[in-house]
């Protein structure tokens, strides 16, 4: 009995030693686990952080905004931004002088017209050879600078503005009114009162609607001595061609009975520009002498070159 008893205490006791070791072992296996556990969940943390702070630091960068990063980064990203600034204030300056130059030239450019049509004055007879008429010396001058364009003549000697209008195609109500303007304020010159009885022996259909137009009407009256009349009546005319006043000539040469000629030249010079010609000032010789006329050639050329209508 007394060894059976001993055997089982020492049965009893090994069961609780190794009882005890299992537990120990366990606790110490749990341990070491949550250990790992807790070690890896601080790893997890530790990268989510950094991953936020990188993103707070590149969203610092995009915006612009103040942060606690080294001031060396604030630098460059100023200087980035600094340089996007200049890029983009250029590139706006590049497409502005493109934008410019686009415009300036489409402003430069004038239609290439074929052909002149010269009306008004002639300063020669009637019957005289229209070769000698400067309206031909200005062609031959177009053909020695090597221009294509040709040189259509209407011109009428001894024909006021209403004679001129009503040779262009002027309505014949337009022009009575005028002639009744004039009669109602007692002018009785028949320049301003009456349209040439041999209007008819003139007039044709019109072919120069097309042509860049030139006129020189109002040397022999017609306008009523108003110059807002006379301008009026030349922008008319102007209104026939098909450009509708864009591009024309307009010379001037004071009747002899004006003497206010800084009058007559201001009015006309604001009314068409440099599009207008003061003949009195660039026509040395008489204008109705051959010399005359060949320089009322040469002034309209170079009139044509400066304002481009011929290169």
């Amino acid at each position: 009995m007394n060894h059976d008893s001993g055997f089982e205490k020492f049965l009893t006791t090994l069961c609780c030693v190794v009882l005890a070791l299992v537990l120990a072992a366990l606790l110490l296996i749990s341990h070491i686990q949550q250990k790992k556990t807790t070690k890896e969940l601080e790893t997890k943390a530790t990268q989510a952080m950094m991953q936020d702070g990188n993103n707070t630091y590149e969203t610092t960068v995009v915006s612009g905004s103040s942060s606690s990063n080294s001031t060396s980064t604030e630098g460059a990203d100023s200087t980035s931004a600094t340089s996007a600034v200049s890029s983009s204030s250029t590139a706006s300056a590049s497409a502005s002088s493109a934008s410019s130059d686009d415009a300036s030239k489409t402003k430069n450019e004038k239609t290439r017209y074929t052909a002149i049509s010269i009306r008004g004055d002639s300063y020669m007879e009637d019957d005289a050879d229209k070769a000698n008429g400067y309206p031909a010396k200005l062609q031959a001058l177009l053909q020695a600078a090597g221009s294509g364009m040709t040189v259509e003549d209407d011109t009428w000697d001894m024909a006021g503005t209403l004679s001129q209008m009503s040779l262009a195609g002027i309505d014949k109500q337009t022009v009575q009114g005028y002639i009744n303007k004039h009669t109602q304020n007692g002018l009785t010159d028949s320049y301003d009162t009456i349209v040439r009885a041999d209007l008819n022996e003139y007039l044709k259909d019109r072919d120069d609607q097309s042509y860049l137009p030139v006129l020189t009407m109002g040397y022999h009256g017609g306008w009523g001595n108003d110059l807002n009349e006379l301008i009026e009546q030349e922008k008319a005319v102007l209104a026939t061609y098909e450009n509708g006043g864009k591009d024309y000539l307009v010379l001037g040469s004071y009747p002899s009975e004006w003497t206010d000629h800084t009058a007559y030249d201001t009015a006309m010079t604001q009314a068409f520009g440099n599009h207008y010609i003061s003949l009195n000032s660039t026509v040395t010789a008489s204008m109705m002498s051959g010399d005359g006329r060949q320089q009322i050639a040469q002034t309209i050329f170079n009139k044509l070159k400066e304002l481009n209508y011929i290169s």
